[in-house]
């Protein structure tokens, strides 16, 4: 199922994969907003998969590699 961080706002998902962190958060002027809604979907499983390097505000993640 892909979704909008506004249209996730409220549900939980066991795993959850976030494409383009850096986009979410250059939408718009809530987009730092949309992106907490976003990473706090998952219950069990956060991924989050970005072109180049992360964003800052993802700097304290720790990175796997696969």
């Amino acid at each position: 199922m892909l979704l909008t961080p506004a249209q996730a706002k409220g549900l939980e998902f066991d795993a959850v994969l976030i494409a383009d962190p850096a986009a979410i958060i250059a939408a718009n002027p809530l987009g730092h907003n949309d992106l907490y809604v976003a990473m706090t979907r998952a219950t069990r499983g956060l991924g989050v998969v970005h072109p180049g390097p992360p964003p800052a505000e993802l700097s304290a993640m720790r990175e796997i590699r696969t």
